[in-house]
């Protein structure tokens, strides 16, 4: 199942960040996550916008994970697909549990994730 909105330019250029900030590698992927495991919030003022809603954004669901998106907005007391997931792409906060391998040393994760990602990491 495919969920297509879509946001400003300016709001993409946010959500970019938020991708960045996040770690992730793709919009798609970000989107997802956050909508799928963001906390209940409430949307106090929709914001008004300045410019056209013209770039279009989408990610690819389960029917399992579209029953869990369905719970999150309804939990959250919007209505609107649309303006969900433009409000958590946004503003949603990613937290993640690290969960170290069997060497038990952070220092190793880092060293692997940094050579996955091409990253030199100097951790002395």
């Amino acid at each position: 199942m495919n969920i297509n909105f879509k946001v400003t330019p300016s709001q993409k250029e946010t959500i970019d960040l938020r991708v960045a900030e996040n770690g992730f590698d793709d919009i798609s992927s970000y989107i997802k996550v956050v909508a799928l495991n963001v906390q209940k919030f409430t949307i106090r003022n929709p914001e008004t916008l300045a410019e056209e809603v013209s770039v279009e954004l989408g990610f690819t669901l389960t029917e399992a994970q579209k029953t869990n998106l369905d719970r999150n907005m309804e939990e959250s007391n919007c209505k609107d697909v649309a303006v969900y997931l433009t409000h958590v792409a946004l503003y949603g906060v990613i937290s993640a549990v690290i969960e170290i391998r069997s060497t038990g040393k952070l220092n190793a994760m880092l060293e692997r994730i940094a050579k996955a990602r091409g990253i030199k990491l100097d951790l002395d």
